[in-house]
């Protein structure tokens, strides 16, 4: 079962007149629907699409390369779910699917469309700082992570940024996220929707 402390592993402590993030709707609205409002405004800025379907051209050319390791996601999902004694129900799977979108949102907004905006102004390295600077901001006061768990997201996102430069496969940099946001938050938050 999910516990307080679960709710609050990652996040600040309240303020007087604060609250956690503790629902999945609160995760929908204050993060979910944050990032796609960037990535949106994002898209509109840039003539990203030829960029997009070069990198994930390994995908469309053979998509089946990629059964086995959404497979294999899948079954650790089930296994860390079982260790940690979380249900699998539709909830569970609404949550997986969640992480899943947020991933694809967050790998084209940060790792792709706004360093690709930014290095003609800063060049390519410090474009993708910049870049995963924003990203670990976002979640600081999106989702009231602590500075502490910013940084982690900071440097997984220059991890991730690095994967992308080296592989030019945006479906394989979109698994890792997957794979590694879940083992990060596992549940959702709370019982609650």
């Amino acid at each position: 079962m999910i516990t307080n402390t679960d709710e609050k592993r990652l996040q600040r402590s309240m303020s007087t007149n604060g609250g956690y993030v503790n629902s999945f709707f609160q995760i929908l609205s204050r993060h979910g629907l944050v990032m796609g409002v960037f990535l949106l405004v994002l898209t509109c800025a840039a003539n990203s699409v030829g960029d997009v379907t070069w990198r994930l051209t390994a995908f469309v050319n053979s998509p089946l390369n990629y059964a086995t390791p959404v497979l294999g996601i899948l079954l650790s999902f089930v296994f860390v779910l079982r260790i940690k004694g979380y249900r699998f129900d539709l909830r569970q799977s609404y949550w997986i699917t969640y992480l899943f979108f947020i991933s694809v949102i967050e790998e084209l907004a940060f790792r792709l469309i706004l360093p690709s905006l930014l290095a003609g102004f800063l060049g390519v390295l410090v474009a993708i700082i910049v870049s995963n600077i924003f990203f670990a901001t976002i979640h600081f006061f999106t989702l009231r992570w602590k500075l502490t768990n910013c940084i982690f997201v900071f440097l997984g996102g220059l991890g991730l940024s690095r994967l992308l430069g080296n592989t030019d496969d945006l479906a394989l940099v979109i698994l890792v996220h997957w794979f590694f946001t879940f083992l990060n938050t596992p549940a959702p938050p709370s019982e609650k929707y």
